[in-house]
């Protein structure tokens, strides 16, 4: 009988692991679905950003999330932009006409670096002008339950896109000023005394799903959530 007790728990523990895990899966499709939906248009007035919150915060009673030292390492590697800020210059939550929408990507590397990476369009013709790698550098946030604070160092591009591989592939000649065609974009001291940085709040991190929220500074009154999921490579 004691046997017979134990195998009924086995099974109904195992129903219930399964049934979590299901739901988890279920709510990370619904919210990468919901952010593809809206994928290339700005949130003036917060109102795509107020739809995915609550899935987002539903993951997280879900699954609560350790301090980003703890998983930092899932950080690392390559994510694509499924929806999130289109516009950097200014604050309307606009989007940005010389942005491909479908192709922003974000390369992190363990060495405390990282590039944002882009097509840049003429903003009329929509045509390619070049691709865009823009160098930030990161640190642990002093208190790392938040994320990582950000600085840029380094805007470079390539005036013509390669065929050999996808354009987040190419980070490593970024780095080493090694790029096919290279052009710098904004020169680096530039970049250094005007773009300044923020801090990325890490506030979900699996596998294959990524969201945060981007401020230009500590405070987050102002918060941008970014839905990305992993390139697989």
């Amino acid at each position: 009988m004691k046997i017979v007790l134990i195998a009924i728990t086995l099974i109904f523990s195992n129903l219930a692991s399964a049934n979590y895990y299901e739901e988890i899966n279920a709510l990370k499709q619904t919210i990468v679905k919901t952010a593809e939906k809206y994928q290339g248009q700005g949130d003036p007035d917060f109102k795509i950003q107020r739809e995915l919150e609550p899935l987002v915060q539903k993951l997280l009673i879900l699954k609560p999330q350790p301090n980003v030292s703890e998983r930092l390492s899932l950080l690392f590697g390559v994510w694509k932009q499924v929806w999130g800020p289109y516009e950097y210059r200014k604050s309307d939550r606009s989007v940005d006409p010389t942005i491909s929408a479908k192709e922003i990507y974000q390369v992190i590397s363990p060495e405390g670096f990282y590039y944002n990476v882009s097509p840049n369009l003429n903003a009329s013709s929509k045509i390619e002008k070049n691709i865009n790698y823009l160098k930030g550098k990161y640190n642990l946030s002093k208190n790392d339950s938040v994320g990582l604070d950000v600085k840029f160092v380094k805007f470079i591009g390539m005036r013509k896109r390669p065929n050999e591989k996808p354009i987040y592939e190419y980070v490593d000649e970024a780095e080493h000023d090694q790029l096919p065609n290279q052009i710098t974009v904004v020169p680096s001291l530039i970049v250094k005394l005007f773009f300044g940085g923020g801090t990325l709040r890490e506030v979900y991190t699996d596998e294959d799903l990524r969201i945060l929220y981007g401020s230009n500074g500590k405070e987050f009154k102002n918060q941008y959530l970014y839905i990305m999921t992993r390139i697989k490579e």
